[in-house]
């Protein structure tokens, strides 16, 4: 719903409550501010966030959202759409919106304080992938392949050893880099399904450690269906020569995750060069860590699993290692590390010899909207933002213990 027809809708009445407090929400609220409608609150599924506010507006809990008159209007403001949509429906509302059309509105006004630099650097890409969320939501009943995102993992060498790190690079005793081949061989069979995809995500470990990036990059470059390339960092390597000489393309951004100067040692150096050059990047804190980096078994009851799957941040990113697709990196890394059980079915292996590409396009799509808990989530502290608040970025001086499954 766009803002002129939003106007001719509500009456005084309804209340306008945004679903996401998060930049989406923050974005939404400039828009619809600006036009001179009045937000009445947030809704996070957050417990930590709830009973707050966010610029100047108050957060809901679950109580106060279910109490609403049903005839509230609601926007959606994170990337869970279909997620969402449903779980507002069972409450009983019906005005259910997207931000798309509201976020035409965005270039015609001016951003208030409420966004830091970081926010507003990342409006477009924050956008775009809303925009990709909602695309995909509309089209998960008809044949086409269009996914959001994919990490692919180049190395599990790490120039920081973050004893909480979600990827689990902590627990790795001899992390290499991944085989170029088979990665390559992999993810054009993979790629050949895609109608189209947003973002590949460029993750280790830290990219950089791996000295022959530059030939994954120039790869992900080929993919015509591919929109954009996004690299993860922790600012504590200058890339050199072919690795360096390969970011200088519209496609690419440099994520880096700042930790300040006693770690993210190079981090103004590596602004200072990207700026010179040309490159996009974005540069953020570390923000709150959920504590899901402990390799442990928690017994959960179904529905107890359920609920950390649904609200996991990451359950919606594939991830690709070793030719193997999994449903998010702690699933690939765990399962590497043989801290959790290789389930047969919750992956698909591109490695296998498979020649009919209608049939993968359909065991990746259903793969991809699959909304069951994983084996691996019995081993994961969550993702959610009600999961246990942690410092970030603590270090151990070498490998962590764990214990390994039998098979």
């Amino acid at each position: 719903m766009n803002i002129i027809s939003l106007k001719k809708k509500i009456n005084p009445n309804q209340k306008i409550i945004l679903f996401g407090a998060g930049r989406l929400g923050k974005l939404a609220l400039n828009a619809l501010q600006a036009n001179g409608l009045d937000v009445y609150a947030f809704y996070d599924s957050s417990e930590y966030k709830q009973g707050e506010e966010v610029c100047n507006t108050k957060i809901l809990d679950l109580n106060e959202l279910s109490a609403l008159e049903k005839t509230s209007i609601i926007f959606i403001t994170n990337n869970y759409i279909s997620y969402v949509q449903n779980f507002l429906r069972k409450l009983g509302f019906k005005n259910i919106y997207d931000c798309i059309h509201l976020f035409d509105e965005i270039k015609k006004i001016k951003i208030n304080q409420n966004l830091n630099e970081y926010d507003i650097n990342s409006i477009d890409r924050e956008i775009s992938f809303h925009k990709s969320a909602i695309d995909k939501s509309k089209i998960e009943n008809d044949e086409s392949l269009h996914l959001k995102c994919i990490d692919i993992v180049v190395t599990e060498k790490c120039s920081m050893k973050c004893k909480d790190c979600s990827n689990l690079m902590q627990y790795y005793e001899r992390p290499q880099n991944s085989d170029l081949n088979l990665m390559f061989e992999t993810l054009d069979k993979f790629m050949s399904c895609l109608d189209s995809l947003y973002e590949f995500r460029v993750l280790g470990g830290d990219p950089f450690m791996n000295k022959e990036l530059h030939k994954t990059i120039e790869k992900l470059k080929e993919y015509k269906n591919a929109q954009n390339i996004v690299v993860y960092t922790n600012a504590t390597i200058i890339p050199k020569n072919e690795n360096f000489e390969c970011l200088k393309d519209d496609k690419i951004t440099i994520e880096i995750t700042n930790y300040g100067k006693d770690l993210s040692r190079k981090h103004d150096e590596l602004v200072e060069l990207l700026n010179l050059n040309k490159i996009k990047y974005r540069s953020r804190p570390p923000g709150d860590w959920n504590a899901c980096g402990t390799l442990k078994f928690y017994e959960r009851s179904e529905k107890e699993l359920q609920r950390v799957f649904d609200n996991c941040c990451m359950s919606d990113v594939t991830t690709m290692m070793d030719g193997i697709l999994f449903r998010c990196p702690f699933a690939a890394n765990a399962t590497k590390l043989k801290a959790v059980p290789y389930v047969e079915n919750e992956v698909i292996n591109l490695n296998h010899d498979i020649t009919d590409k209608d049939n993968l396009k359909k065991k990746i799509k259903n793969f991809n909207n699959n909304k069951k808990p994983l084996t691996a989530c019995s081993y994961c502290g969550g993702r959610d933002y009600s999961s246990e608040i942690i410092k970030p970025a603590i270090q151990t001086k070498k490998p962590l213990e764990y214990i390994k499954i039998e098979k």
